[in-house]
């Protein structure tokens, strides 16, 4: 199964956090590393401090001969627990807890720490050592003195260091790790503040008409996106010069099939008008009716093509004038019919159309009505406003379009199976074009009497 392509904002934040994550772990290490480093030289100098101290210590001791009295005497560090606050205690015993030290006199012990129990019996060599005492690694520093025969020893517990390590990693890390969150949010902010040009961009595509191909200005636009601008209106390009070849195409079509469909129809009327025979004169008629369905044919098509291609240009128009406009260029087929014609309108309701093609879309719809009611039949014609649209209905008494062809019947030449009228299938194709491009809705109704059809033409009103 393919996935669907995610979001360029989720893209960018998981790269970003990636990328975060990268950066903290590497800063982790190095870290670590860094305060390895300069622990073990701090402590490794703490330790011979110490030891130095102690050395100190007893050397005075032995210029005055105290030194030689010295008897095997542990130091814990409780014993001084009473001279100390509270939060001393807990530091004090914290820390003592990781250190140690021995004193030897010649080859006895002289003094330790209380937890050197488990410690080695033997002096340990000069300088830095490291010492394994049960599961514990102690790091320790030996001081030799010949001349007193005294060797200091101080102790740490590695493990010290290990806990010091880890607390400088997270005061290093958690603050990091807190503001991940924070990161997060202000990255999509940043992310949709940065793309804001993309979506004007896509905005300014989007409320285009469809006969608006003038090139997209690249001079405002951020250089990551004149590419994409760039091809946008080498796009455009193409598609305006294979328009304009398309339109100069059918222009040439239909004047030239204009002109022969003139001069046949011409010679067929001067032919009929000189023949009495009836035979003859029933197949030039029939020949005439072709050749007017013919010459509709080739209007419709010029007019289907002249409307996908026009550019749309709103303006504040009265409805009521449009309607009256369009009933006026049909009056004459209306009363060859005799058909009977009502008009219900609200002379003052306006809306945002092109005057043009919204009197081609009442008349394709209307020429529709003319040619499906019979002789002598109704047509009722309503122009009123609906709570926040316009609505203009034309209800017809003529066969109507069954509900199970509703759907189709604004197909381009999609013709009714029970049709007896003759026809291209084009008017209502016509009509839903227009509607579209005027931002109306066409609705196909059964009148109220059951017979006939009322299409429902609703607009945004003004």
């Amino acid at each position: 199964m393919k996935l669907k392509p995610s979001s360029l904002t989720l893209r960018l934040f998981l790269c970003v956090s990636a990328l975060n994550v990268v950066t903290m772990i590497v800063m982790g290490l190095l870290s670590l590393r860094s305060s390895n480093l300069n622990i073990s030289e701090d402590y490794d100098a703490q330790l011979i401090t110490e030891a130095s101290i102690l050395w100190e210590i007893l050397e005075e001791g032995s210029k005055d001969g105290s030194i030689g009295t010295f008897k095997e005497e542990g130091f814990d560090v409780e014993d001084t627990l009473p001279l100390l606050g509270r939060m001393e205690k807990d530091s004090m015993l914290d820390y003592a807890q990781w250190r140690a030290f021995r004193v030897w006199k010649g080859s006895n012990i002289a003094m330790h720490s209380d937890n050197t129990e488990n410690f080695p019996p033997q002096p340990l060599p000069p300088g830095l050592t490291n010492v394994t005492i049960g599961r514990d690694v102690w790091r320790a520093f030996s001081l030799h003195d010949p001349k007193n025969d005294i060797i200091v020893t101080t102790f740490e517990n590695l493990h010290n260091r290990d806990i010091l390590q880890r607390d400088i990693l997270l005061d290093v890390l958690t603050p990091l790790l807190v503001m991940l969150p924070l990161l997060a949010i202000l990255f999509s902010l940043g992310v949709g503040y940065g793309l804001r040009e993309l979506r004007h961009l896509a905005n300014r595509l989007a409320t285009r008409s469809s006969s608006d191909l003038s090139r997209l200005a690249a001079d405002d636009i951020p250089k990551e996106l004149r590419p994409l601008v760039l091809a946008v209106n080498t796009l455009l390009g193409k598609l305006e010069g294979a328009l304009a070849h398309e339109r100069e195409f059918i222009d040439h079509a239909a004047h030239e099939l204009r002109t022969p469909l003139s001069a046949l129809k011409l010679q067929a009327q001067m032919l009929a008008g000189s023949l009495k025979d009836p035979k003859p004169q029933a197949c030039l008629d029939e020949l005439l009716a072709s050749v007017d369905r013919t010459s509709r044919l080739v209007d419709q098509l010029l007019l289907l093509s002249r409307v996908a291609q026009q550019e749309i240009m709103l303006e504040r128009v009265n409805v009521h004038e449009a309607v009256k406009e369009t009933i006026g260029i049909y009056a004459v087929r209306i009363v060859d019919k005799h058909i009977a014609l009502v008009l219900h309108s609200d002379e003052g309701l306006y809306i945002e159309a092109q005057p043009e093609l919204l009197r081609i879309l009442i008349g394709a719809i209307l020429d529709n009505a003319i040619k499906y009611t019979p002789a002598y039949g109704e047509i009722v014609v309503t122009v009123e406003r609906r709570d926040d649209h316009a609505r203009v209905a034309i209800t017809d008494s003529g066969e109507g379009i069954p509900e199970e062809e509703r759907g189709r019947v604004f197909d381009r030449f999609y013709r009714m199976s029970h049709t007896k009228q003759s026809g291209s299938g084009l008017g209502l194709a016509i009509a839903s074009q227009i509607a579209g491009q005027l931002h109306a809705a066409i609705t196909l109704e059964t009148p109220s009497s059951g017979k006939g059809l009322r299409v429902v033409i609703d607009f945004p009103a003004k």
